[in-house]
């Protein structure tokens, strides 16, 4: 079952401008654009990907608290999950690897 919470989740590209990246946009507040490398961010854990892969940007212009903006990169790397698993209907909401 999808969780109703990523209705407001995007993956797309810019193949004309940025043809290697892949990205997500979540439109809901706090709204955020998160762009990775699709060659480099298939490969990585959620420490790295968020460390060096990609590049978080909120569209509000406010990065939320320490502890808000782990909720929503666990819940952007569960989409991400869930969208480029092989076994989507098998997705299971909540990221295992929270402090």
């Amino acid at each position: 079952m999808i969780p109703e919470k990523f209705k407001n989740y995007y993956l797309g590209t810019n193949k004309l401008f940025f043809p290697e990246y892949e990205f997500v946009i979540k439109l809901s507040f706090p709204s955020v654009f998160i762009r990775f490398k699709r060659t480099e961010g298939y490969y990585t854990d959620f420490d790295k990907f968020f460390k060096s892969v990609a590049e978080v940007h909120y569209l509000d212009g406010t990065k939320p608290p320490k502890s808000e903006e782990r909720q929503i990169l666990n819940e952007v790397w569960d989409f991400l999950t869930m969208v480029k698993s092989p076994n989507k209907g098998n997705f299971l909401a909540g990221n295992q690897n929270v402090d």
